[in-house]
This record gives structure tokens, C-alpha cells and sequence, in this order.
């Protein structure tokens, strides 16, 4: 099958002129994560920005003094775009996206923006069976990176960038008690530096609190869960990622949509489906 049968081809994209705050914005009201960024003259494809982009760079000392209202996408997003092509086959799009630690791919037909393949599309259009009977104990990442509520916010971002990650649960006397993502962290820096006197925000921003930003109101799922199972909670409540817990609300790992997209290339390719 080839990759236009499922795309998203209503397309949402950020000018790069645009700033940060607009950015965010977009993504809020569409529900997504990732925006590509076009040229305001031509309208072609120059970047992509996400919001883990948006909350390693703009709390970095690079650009922490840089007012929002001069914090433009050009500054903050990636320029070296991987691209797919609408008749590109499934499984060559998804081994990009596996390869290369991505989340989304924009489709080009020649130089036009015509859709847009995110591993939520892949997860949504998944022939489950297979996947039924395998438990998430099976793919989970069993070392997870955890914060207190307590931590600072640029000891969260810190971790986030040297582990290349857009998530962290938050953990008090070894049990979960929120999680704190990409998007959390991005929202309450773009608040802050609003709100803040640049002056001050140098020395306040490194006062901001894990507690202060974390969602308190998390799912967990259990070893024994079903990959199916999980990958139906992450697409129905647009989970980027799910703590493991057992009964005692203690944490033992974490599972992402990237763990299930690579577990089902893997599974597809040793039995020559691929």
C-alpha cells in the first residue's frame, strides 16, 4: 500500500516567519505535534519544527535573553527535512521514520506540501492481530528517565536533550505522580517570558519548578498489557508515550509509539512481509 491512502492531507504549516508563540498556537488548536515550515514568498518547504524543538532551544542559553516576539521558526527549526512522495510504499516511509527518530514525515509531490504521515497515522491504520497476543513487556524501554516534582525545569530540558527525548515521569518516593512532556515545557516557557520583565528572566527562569508544569492527571498501562491494546489508548487519547506501573503505582518502564512502530517493522521484516 502505498503511503497517500493514509496520510493526513489536511495540512497545517507555520510560515518561518512566524514566531514560536504562533507555533504553538497551531499545534494547541490542531492537536499535533510538529508543524512543517514554508517559505511566506513561495510557499515551498524550508523546515519542520516540533515541540520538543521548541522546548530544548528557546529556554537555552542561546536564546534565553531573545524576546518572543523576535523568536521566529526560521531560529528554532530544522532545516534538513526527510520527505516522502505520496507513492512511496508504507514500509519505506515508516523504516525512514524508524531510521531516523522521527515522528513525522512531510509528503512532497514535486515541490507541494500534499500530506503528512505521523506515527499516530500509522498506529490508527494498524492491522492488529498479529500484535494481539504480544504483551508491551516485550518492547518496553525498561530504563526511564524520571525528574522529582521538585527538580528544576532546566534540569527536565537538560535530560530531555541529552537523551533525545519529548517526555519524563515525574516520580516522588519511587511512585508516579506525573508526567511532564515536550509540549508541557514549551507552553510554560512561552508564558513565562510573556509575562516576565526580560530583565528578570534570566535569573527566574532557572526558578521554575518540574511541579509547576507536570500534568498530575497521567495512564499507566501494565507490563502484561497487549501491544494492541496500548497502541488503541495512545491513538483514542493521543498518548505520545505511557509509563509501565504495577498495582502500587511504582514505575518500571515506558513504552512510546516509537517503541511499537519499531517493534512492527522489526516483527514485519524477519518474516519477509517487508
Amino acid at each position: 500500500m502505498t503511503i497517500d491512502k493514509i496520510m493526513a492531507k489536511d495540512i497545517v504549516t507555520v510560515r518561518k516567519d512566524q514566531t514560536v508563540s504562533d507555533a504553538l498556537k497551531l499545534m494547541s488548536k490542531h492537536k499535533i505535534s510538529r508543524l512543517p515550515a514554508i517559505s511566506p514568498k513561495t510557499g515551498e518547504l524550508v523546515g519542520i519544527v516540533t515541540e520538543k524543538d521548541m522546548a530544548t532551544k528557546i529556554a537555552s542559553s542561546k536564546y534565553e535573553e531573545v524576546p518572543l516576539s523576535h523568536m521566529r521558526i526560521s531560529t528554532i527549526m530544522t532545516q534538513d527535512v526527510i520527505t516522502a512522495k505520496p507513492d512511496d510504499a508504507e514500509v519505506k516511509v515508516l523504516k525512514k521514520m524508524v531510521d531516523n527518530h522521527i515522528g513525522g514525515i512531510p509528503i512532497l509531490d514535486g515541490d507541494d506540501i500534499v500530506g503528512m504521515i505521523t506515527k499516530t497515522d500509522f498506529l490508527r491504520n494498524l492491522d492488529k492481530e498479529p500484535y494481539n497476543e504480544t504483551p508491551v513487556k516485550e518492547i518496553m524501554t525498561n530504563r526511564v528517565m524520571t525528574v522529582s516534582p521538585d527538580d528544576r525545569l532546566v534540569h527536565a530540558r537538560r535530560i530531555m536533550i541529552d537523551n533525545d527525548i519529548a517526555r519524563l515521569v515525574v516520580v516522588e518516593s519511587g511512585l508516579i505522580v506525573g508526567i511532564i512532556t515536550a509540549k508541557d515545557m514549551a507552553k510554560k516557557i512561552i508564558d513565562f517570558k510573556k509575562h516576565v520583565p526580560e530583565k528578570y528572566q534570566h535569573s527566574q527562569i532557572r526558578n521554575l519548578f518540574v511541579q509547576e508544569v507536570m500534568s498530575q492527571t497521567i495512564e499507566t498501562t501494565t507490563k502484561d498489557t497487549t501491544i494492541a491494546e496500548v497502541a488503541d489508548v495512545m491513538v483514542s487519547k493521543e498518548f505520545s508515550g505511557m509509563p509501565i506501573s504495577d498495582e502500587t503505582n511504582k514505575v518500571h518502564g515506558i513504552v512510546s509509539k516509537t517503541d511499537i512502530l519499531r517493534y512492527i517493522y522489526d516483527f514485519n521484516r524477519k518474516r519477509g512481509n517487508y
